[in-house]
């Protein structure tokens, strides 16, 4: 059998295929290897993608949590006006008269005892017997009734010939904020002359709608912001209810709505007169309130959710919430005091690994 071999092998050298068959031979060993490194490279693959979703499906996703905690919370109602100084003291005519001349002008600072503005004094009897023999109830009606005859610029003339003229003196410090008459104009007794404000004491009328108006009283403590100071607020007092409602033009049309005045409980050098303003009104106080921040709550076809940290994994949960808050709206089912609820859980699903990188505890602030 070997001779056999070995005269094989001579016959194959001496002929002329020998050379052939060994290029067929090693071309075919040439591409066998080819497909040996081809498998081997796409084994190698296969191993380092299985490795790699074992590592990410293995490790731990950071989170940070919120940990739920009971307190009070405010219910409050927001409006917005423009700062100014406290109305003050309207000052009012004691007599009927004609305006001969004002002293001061809107915006002028005046101190106690300094003269306002002067007129025609018309005397108490001298109304009266115009009005025996007139009809007329008041000096513009009798004036209105004059004017029949002559007019009404010859009647004005007319009486400052015979009526004294009077001065009026300021009765405390502050701002001229507004002036009612013109000179030559006529008024009542009793009728307002001009508004001087207290420039030490700051304030914000706004408007708040009839239906919330029977939850505020005087006395009640107020949050004011300025845009013109966004890292500031300041703590105010509800001072002052208007008498009477009137309508305004607001987001949602008009309303009819009564002006209540906060007034700043301290002032600051930064503050301008005219400045816009935000007033948080507190109402009550609810104690003992589970509040979720608005921004940890998602929702989906089973209604709204969020995310607990527990045992190192995310769990998801379904919630039931009733009343709203200004950060957040309370819990009443799915989660309770103490829950680490995860802060942003885009991504997460129920079951997930997690680490807690950070934690933050709830609190009144």
């Amino acid at each position: 059998m070997i001779m056999l071999t070995k005269n094989v092998i001579i016959f194959l050298k001496d002929n002329v295929i020998f050379p052939v068959l060994c290029q067929i031979i090693k071309r075919e060993m040439s591409e066998m290897k080819k497909y040996v490194y081809l498998l081997m490279s796409t084994l190698l693959l296969v191993g380092v993608i299985s490795m790699s979703g074992y590592m990410i499906n293995g490790s731990d996703t950071g989170v940070e949590v919120t940990v739920l905690a009971k307190h009070s919370v405010d219910n409050t109602i927001t409006a917005n006006g423009k700062l100014q100084y406290r109305s003050g003291k309207q000052v009012r005519s004691k007599n009927a008269g004609v305006m001969e001349a004002f002293k001061v002008k809107s915006g002028d600072n005046v101190k106690q005892g300094d003269v306002l503005y002067s007129f025609y004094k018309i005397d108490d009897a001298y109304t009266a017997l115009i009005s025996q023999y007139t009809g007329a109830g008041s000096i513009e009606a009798l004036i209105g009734t004059a004017s029949k005859y002559t007019s009404a610029s010859d009647l004005i003339a007319e009486l400052k010939k015979y009526c004294p003229v009077e001065t009026v003196r300021s009765e405390y410090d502050g701002r001229v904020s507004s002036i009612k008459y013109k000179p030559d104009e006529p008024f009542e007794k009793n009728a307002v002359i001009m508004q001087i404000s207290e420039q030490h004491t700051l304030e914000v009328p706004v408007n708040i709608s009839e239906n919330y108006i029977g939850s505020i009283s005087r006395g009640q403590k107020a949050e004011v912001s300025f845009n013109a100071l966004p890292e500031k607020t300041f703590s105010g007092t509800v001072t002052k209810l208007a008498d009477e409602a009137s309508v305004t033009s607001g987001l949602t049309g008009k309303e009819t709505t009564v002006e209540v005045t906060v007034t700043l409980d301290s002032s600051d050098d930064e503050l301008r007169v005219g400045y816009s303003a935000v007033c948080t009104i507190r109402l009550s106080t609810d104690e003992d309130v589970l509040v979720l921040p608005y921004d940890l709550i998602r929702s989906d076809e089973g209604g709204d959710y969020v995310f607990v940290a527990e045992k190192n994994k995310a769990r998801k949960r379904y919630i039931k919430t009733d009343k709203e808050y200004k950060d957040g709206i309370r819990a009443t089912e799915g989660v309770s005091q103490g829950d680490a609820v995860i802060n942003d859980s885009e991504g997460l699903y129920d079951g997930q690994k997690i680490t807690i990188i950070k934690r933050t505890v709830q609190t009144n602030d």
